[in-house]
């Protein structure tokens, strides 16, 4: 999978956040976690520089598509693609390189994506976060503590 289809595949998932609760997002995660795969072992044949440069590119591909579009729509649509890397595929490599002993290209790469938008986006960051952590994010709390058992810590516990 080139970079250009991965770019692709954010851009197709933009209506993913239209639904983003516990119950959907477990669903459209393990989707875009199929769709990404091919790229992420593609990764692996990569260097630390290449994955900064991959990463590079992607928010060049994405910035590019923005710039087609009325300004109010460019700043919509930017937001948005900054909530697929942050919700699907900064996890979906963490996952990946998870899953899979010895192969860190992903969560480098990752790493490196996160880096690459917040330099040239300082007004639009993001910071990694797993799939773990965002289902425990769905968890009602008052002052910091559970009002109910985890959803996620249900499910997996069943």
């Amino acid at each position: 999978m080139e970079i250009s289809e991965i770019a692709a595949l954010v851009t197709r998932s933009r209506p993913y956040l239209d639904c983003f609760d516990s119950d959907h997002y477990p669903d459209c995660f393990s989707t875009f976690c199929r769709e990404s795969e091919a790229f992420f072992i593609g990764l692996e044949d990569s260097s630390g520089t290449g994955l900064q440069s991959a990463a590079a590119s992607l928010a060049d591909l994405l910035e590019k598509g923005w710039q087609e579009l009325p300004r109010s729509a460019a700043k919509e649509t930017s937001r948005r693609d900054k909530q697929v890397l942050a919700l699907f595929l900064v996890p979906a490599a963490i996952e990946y390189s998870a899953r899979h002993a010895g192969r860190e290209a992903a969560a480098t790469f990752a790493d490196a994506l996160m880096s690459v938008w917040n330099a040239r986006f300082p007004r639009n960051t993001f910071l990694a976060g797993d799939y773990r952590s965002i289902m425990e994010g769905f968890d009602a709390n008052l002052l910091g503590l559970p009002l109910r058992k985890s959803r996620f810590n249900r499910r997996r516990t069943n």
